[in-house]
C-alpha cells in the first residue's frame, strides 16, 4: 500500500491560544510593546519646542517663559507654566509637578483673581488637571498639543511688558446648551414627583450629589448609568443644587469600584451606582432627613 503523502503544516498547532505563536504574529503583536527609543526621540523633540517658550533654572526648578510666551495670553502662559512645570518634578528637582492657584498668580505676576477664570476655563476644556485639594498641573499627553498649538498662533499682544493682555472686546464665551442627548432630554421632560429627595438639596459634596444623581436615575427613571455630564444637568435643572460635571468627575474617579463602577461609552465615561454606593448616599439621606424632622415638629408645635 502506498504511503499517504500529508500536505507541509496539516496538523500542527501553531496559532491556537497557548500554543507557539508564529513569526507574523509576533511581529503584529510586538506593536503593543513600549518602544523607548521612539518616545526619547518624541520627548527630545517636545523639549526642543518648549525652549522656545521657557527655560528652567537648575538650582531652584523655577520656570521662567521667554519674551515670547509672555506676549501670549493669560491662558497660554498657564498652560507654558504647568508644561514646564511638569519636567521640574519629572526632572526630581520639586516633589511635585503640581502648582497651587496662588502660586501660578505669583509667577505670572498677577493677582490670585487674575487666574482663577482662565484656570476654571482650562480645567473645563481638559487642558489642565485639578485634584480635590486645589493643585493643578498638565498631563504630559497635552504638553506637546499645547507647545505644538502655540507654534503655529501669533502672539496676542506686541506688549513689551509681557502682560500678556490683549485689547479688550466683547465677551463672545459660549453658552453652555445641553447636547441632543435623548436619555437626558426624556429624564427632564418626564413627570416624576421627586418631593421625597428633598434632602438632595443639602448635600455638600460633589460625590455625594452625583451618587444622589445615580440612585434617582436608577429608581425613578430606570436609567443604570449617567455621564458626569448628563448628572450635572439632570441635578441642576431637577433640583436647586450647584455643581459642576469636573467636580463629579475627579469626586468619582477617588470612589470608583467601590461606590461606582466606571465604564467608557464614547469619549465619555459613564458611572452606574454599586451596592455599597447606595448604601452610603441611602444611609447619608436618613441622616438629613433625621436632622430636618425635629425642626418640623417643633413648629408644628409652636403653632
Amino acid at each position: 500500500m502506498a504511503k499517504l503523502r500529508v500536505p507541509p503544516g496539516v496538523g500542527e498547532r501553531k496559532d491556537e491560544s497557548g500554543g507557539t505563536p508564529t513569526t507574523a504574529e509576533k511581529e503584529i503583536l510586538s506593536k503593543l510593546f513600549f518602544d523607548e527609543k521612539e518616545f526619547l526621540d518624541r520627548l527630545k523633540e517636545t523639549v526642543g519646542r518648549a525652549t522656545r517658550f521657557f527655560q528652567i533654572e537648575p538650582h531652584t526648578g523655577r520656570v521662567v517663559l521667554t519674551d515670547e510666551a509672555r506676549r501670549r495670553r493669560v491662558s497660554d502662559q498657564i498652560r507654558l507654566l504647568l508644561a514646564g512645570h511638569y519636567f521640574v518634578g519629572r526632572y526630581g528637582i520639586a516633589q511635585s509637578d503640581q502648582m497651587s492657584y496662588r502660586g501660578i498668580a505669583v509667577e505670572l505676576n498677577r493677582p490670585a483673581s487674575g487666574v482663577s477664570t482662565e484656570l476654571t476655563d482650562l480645567v473645563r476644556d481638559g487642558f489642565v488637571a485639578r485634584d480635590e485639594e486645589g493643585l493643578y498641573s498638565m498631563p504630559f499627553h497635552r504638553i506637546d498639543v499645547t507647545l505644538r498649538e502655540l507654534e503655529q498662533s501669533a502672539p496676542a499682544t506686541s506688549d513689551p511688558a509681557g502682560t500678556g493682555e490683549a485689547p479688550r472686546r466683547a465677551s463672545t464665551r459660549r453658552a453652555p446648551r445641553p447636547r441632543d442627548d435623548p436619555v437626558l432630554k426624556s429624564m427632564l421632560e418626564k413627570a416624576v414627583d421627586l418631593s421625597r429627595y428633598a434632602w438632595v438639596r443639602n448635600l455638600e459634596t460633589a460625590r455625594d450629589k452625583g451618587l444622589a444623581g445615580l440612585l434617582i436615575g436608577k429608581d425613578e427613571y430606570g436609567v443604570e448609568e449617567m455621564t458626569c455630564a448628563q448628572l450635572q444637568i439632570f441635578l441642576t435643572r431637577k433640583f436647586p443644587v450647584q455643581v459642576s460635571r469636573v467636580a463629579i468627575n475627579m469626586a468619582f474617579l477617588l470612589v470608583k469600584s467601590q461606590y461606582v463602577a466606571p465604564a467608557m461609552r464614547g469619549n465619555e465615561i459613564a458611572y452606574s451606582l454599586l451596592p455599597m454606593g447606595r448604601e452610603y448616599i441611602l444611609g447619608t439621606a436618613s441622616e438629613l432627613t433625621r436632622v430636618e424632622e425635629p425642626s418640623d415638629t417643633s413648629e408644628s408645635a409652636a403653632v
